[in-house]
């Protein structure tokens, strides 16, 4: 029987699709940075009734501002203000109920809530330093 080499590349590139779809599910587990949680509305709620202020990172897997955004978290992750706070990630491309209910355009939105209430937001910011204030003024 004859193979068309055509045939084979197709199969291998329909084989290759599924395999990215299936990688590029709403698992959002693999792309969270150090110390972030999932969001989940359950979860989310009750983190912005506790005691803790929550920090949330509003992230697309295809922003370049947020993979960089991302680099800066991991490092801070370790720092002692960091512990001090509850840190959600947010998927752009999945959770539209937050981006409706929190007015968010745009990916690469950091947010910050105290006593339930939104008190810090910033857009784009990349910069470790400006980050770091972000975080260090919410864990006050």
């Amino acid at each position: 029987m004859f193979r068309s080499p055509l045939l084979s590349r197709r199969q291998m590139l329909a084989a290759g699709l599924a395999a990215s779809a299936l990688a590029a599910s709403p698992v959002l587990a693999a792309t969270l940075a150090t110390g972030f949680l999932e969001y989940k509305k359950p979860a989310f709620e009750a983190a912005l009734k506790g005691a803790k202020p929550v920090l949330v990172h509003v992230h697309a897997d295809w922003c370049p501002t947020c993979k960089r955004q991302q680099v800066v978290f991991n490092e801070l992750a370790k720092t002692p203000e960091f512990g001090k706070l509850v840190a959600f990630t947010v998927d752009f491309d999945m959770d539209a109920e937050f981006k409706s209910a929190y007015n968010i355009r745009n990916q690469s939105v950091i947010l910050v809530f105290k006593g339930g209430k939104e008190v810090a937001r910033s857009g784009g910011v990349t910069d470790k330093m400006q980050i770091a204030a972000l975080i260090a003024e919410a864990a006050k």
